[in-house]
């Protein structure tokens, strides 16, 4: 009999998180699980492909405008699903769907919940924390770096340490194209155009240095958050136009960071970033903040370079690699980078990490 396994998300924007799970999903043996995928609220699906996977998909049809009464809609929807359907293994990550889906679930699920985490407990408020500190009782934790591993049972306690895994975030190794030479030297960005981000951080640096190099910047990521607006009013006080391209969330990413000679992560804080990885696995020099590279996976100068979080060590970054002329010796940067993603960030290393969570689950259970 197969192993049936309920993955519960309210919705299935762009973002890596939702990557990841559908990553899973697809790579997951069809011959042994029974796969489930519950998006309790109304929203546009952005990752089509999913209709095209052999599982079932449970997609709400209506809801209310109001908030309030949205919420109320989307909790009673799923304490209903949750009592009327039994699953060996439910599946959920971030916070508000491992709040609601472990505040709501019957006691039938109690450690048959697996809930992946993606961002910091660190400056959340206590009551987050209160939560957690019920809720890991029924629940697997799984975090995506060791920093965050860590963190959390600081946070939440160290007796509840053996609940608590680390899986790194697993991504789709692209084969190597031929690189199209560029005029210009193309720096890019990929990321929610949100604060915690911090592309305007890039957009300073580079607005300094524009009449030193030659570069052409991409920005490429969700741009209905709250630091679009800010983005765009910078780019046009600065006559950044000729220079700088903003865009929204693009399906065809990839063919972009082949396009890319440099990338730069500015995040004041990452888990498992992806997107730093898509781009050292498309053989890009990367740029990380040390906020972002909180596992220490680039090695300063080995397989990228981190700066130490301020515009001047970033504009110290970017100058140096702009200025070198080891054309070799940045080659062999950008091949270390790729070969290190390849051995520890392959899909199939998550899948099998996780596959092995599951059936850990059920020896227990069963």
């Amino acid at each position: 009999m197969k192993i049936r396994i309920c993955y519960i998300l309210s919705h299935l924007p762009q973002g890596g998180a939702e990557r990841q799970t559908l990553n899973l999903i697809k790579g997951l043996d069809i011959n042994l699980f029974e796969v489930t995928l519950v998006l309790y609220r109304r929203q546009e699906v952005f990752y089509k492909e999913v209709f095209d996977y052999n599982i079932k998909i449970i997609e709400r049809k209506y809801q209310f405008r109001s908030k309030i009464f949205k919420t109320i809609d989307n909790a009673l929807f799923l304490w209903l699903f949750l009592r009327n359907n039994e699953f060996d293994i439910i599946h959920t990550l971030l916070f508000h769907n491992g709040f609601w889906v472990r505040l709501l679930a019957p006691s039938y699920y109690n450690n048959r919940i697996v809930y992946s985490v993606r961002s910091s407990l660190e400056n959340v408020p206590s009551f987050i924390l209160k939560f957690e500190k019920k809720f890991i009782k029924k629940s697997i934790v799984v975090t995506n770096s060791i920093k965050g591993k860590n963190e959390f049972i600081e946070l939440v306690g160290e007796q509840f340490k053996d609940s608590v895994i680390n899986i790194y975030n697993g991504i789709l190794i692209p084969e190597l194209k031929e690189k199209i030479s560029n005029e210009k030297i193309i720096i890019g960005t990929v990321g929610r155009q949100a604060k915690e981000k911090n592309q305007i951080q890039i957009l300073r640096v580079l607005n300094k240095i524009r009449n030193i190099h030659d570069f052409s910047f991409f920005l490429i990521g969700d741009a209905s958050l709250d630091q679009s607006k800010i983005i765009q009013e910078y780019i046009l006080q600065n006559d950044l136009r000729d220079i700088v391209t903003v865009m929204d969330s693009q399906n065809n990413i990839q063919e972009y960071y082949e396009q890319f000679d440099i990338f730069i992560l500015s995040s004041y804080s990452e888990g498992c970033p992806n997107v730093l990885f898509e781009a050292m696995a498309s053989n890009v020099l990367v740029i990380s903040s040390a906020g972002a590279n909180s596992d220490g996976f680039i090695k300063n100068g080995y397989n990228g370079y981190v700066y130490d979080g301020t515009d001047h060590d970033l504009e110290r970054k970017i100058t140096e690699i702009l200025k070198s002329k080891d054309v070799i010796g940045m080659s062999i940067i950008k091949s270390r980078g790729r070969n290190f993603v390849v051995s520890n960030f392959s899909i199939e290393v998550m899948i099998n990490n996780y596959e092995k969570v599951y059936f850990n689950i059920l020896d227990r259970i069963l």
